[in-house]
């Protein structure tokens, strides 16, 4: 960070330019944290944190969650934009509606900028040849779409209310479970409709801001629960912290096993963390009606819960919007109570266009609607602001 990805974001900062990178293996965590160390500190100085896509680690059959690193940087720093480094490589090239599932699935993991690759020819030189699926006719509206989506999903605020604390101190140490813990927390999180970010040790020592029951992030999220999964160590900084979120009303999990050292100045400095009876501790790495009590109430609620259908939620300055995406193969049709109130419609990334949608009220600040997604299906929902389709298409 100090030497390489602070001083050339330093240097952009200065020529009025962002700068975005991604690291390497963002998908294989613990191949990460030996080449890069620790990819919340790389990421810290990073106006735009990024991750790639280009070996087809992201395809209909292969759900990946790891673009949710990205995202969970941008929101915890405070930047309004996480990009993908998205195709390149990838054999066979996909269609275009293979690319765009490729997208909606980043998308609703909270990435909100797409920088699509193509090979160079191997005629070398200035020439290159475009992969058929960017030559195809259909491109231009496709790329129209990745603008309306990238811009719907960069406005306002982001809005989990979960936290989970990312255990690269115990990758160090070599750690497998600590990362297999992480990914299946996340996996279980998104296929329960409970979005979250990703925080590091450092913001949660230092950055985020402790309030009574909630601690804020710079882009405004009010976490209100911590889960703490399979992490062997954890600063004591990071420790005293959740302990002091707890007594203000928060909710910590310690989920998968006890931390067993505390992290001073070094691990040499290590102690046993002491009593952790002020937190939620659950010794499987699951969401058990314990940890689901701990958490806070979901903003958004499907009857029935298909683990396919995911969402994010951004609120704006005078409306709440969501996107909604169905990654399998199969058509759902679901009951969805999510938070907002006031007019409902649906903004059609792909065209521009902005309908009507039905939904009643569901109590105080919250709509009932149904969903009905076609297989691969993603939609934008938004709720409140105006009800005129000339005054949201001037938005």
């Amino acid at each position: 960070r100090d030497a390489f990805f602070q001083p050339q974001a330093e240097w952009c900062a200065r020529h009025n330019m962002e700068y975005l990178v991604h690291l390497n293996h963002e998908e294989a965590m613990l191949q990460l944290v030996r080449s890069e160390g620790d990819f919340f500190r790389a990421m810290r100085p990073v106006q735009m944190p990024g991750i790639d896509t280009i070996w087809n680690q992201i395809w209909p059959d292969k759900i990946s969650d790891f673009p949710k690193y990205a995202s969970s940087a941008a929101h915890i720093f405070g930047r309004p934009r996480a990009f993908t480094e998205s195709f390149a490589g990838y054999n066979p090239a996909p269609t275009l509606d293979q690319a765009r599932w490729v997208l909606n699935q980043q998308f609703v993991r909270g990435i909100n900028m797409a920088e699509i690759m193509f090979t160079p020819s191997s005629a070398g030189g200035d020439s290159f040849a475009m992969r058929g699926w960017m030559a195809d006719a259909g491109f231009p509206n496709f790329a129209a779409w990745i603008g309306r989506a990238g811009y719907l999903l960069s406005m306002g605020r982001p809005t989990a209310q979960i936290a989970v604390y990312h255990p690269a101190m115990s990758m160090w140490l070599g750690e497998a479970g600590a990362n297999q813990a992480t990914l299946t927390v996340m996996k279980l999180l998104l296929e329960q409709q409970r979005d979250f970010d990703f925080v590091d040790d450092d913001s949660l020592a230092l950055s985020l801001t402790l309030e009574k029951g909630v601690l804020r992030s710079a882009s405004g999220n009010e976490y209100r629960a911590v889960i703490v999964p399979g992490a062997t160590a954890i600063s004591r900084a990071s420790l005293d912290r959740l302990r002091a979120f707890a007594k203000s009303g928060g909710r910590v999990v310690f989920l998968g096993k006890r931390p067993s050292m505390a992290v001073d100045a070094s691990f040499l400095k290590a102690a046993p963390p002491g009593d952790l009876a002020w937190a939620t501790v659950e010794l499987a790495v699951k969401l058990t009606p314990a940890v689901l009590a701990a958490l806070p109430a979901p903003d958004v609620t499907l009857s029935p819960a298909p683990p396919a259908v995911k969402y994010l939620h951004r609120r704006w300055r005078d409306a709440d919007c969501y996107l909604f995406f169905n990654e399998s193969p199969k058509p759902q049709s679901v009951g969805a109570t999510i938070s907002g109130s006031g007019p409902s419609q649906i903004w059609d990334a792909a065209n521009g266009d902005i309908s009507n949608l039905f939904a009643s009220v569901a109590g105080k600040g919250a709509v009932r609607l149904h969903l009905n997604l076609a297989p691969y299906e993603s939609r934008f929902i938004v709720v409140g602001g105006t009800s005129t389709t000339e005054t949201a298409k001037a938005r």
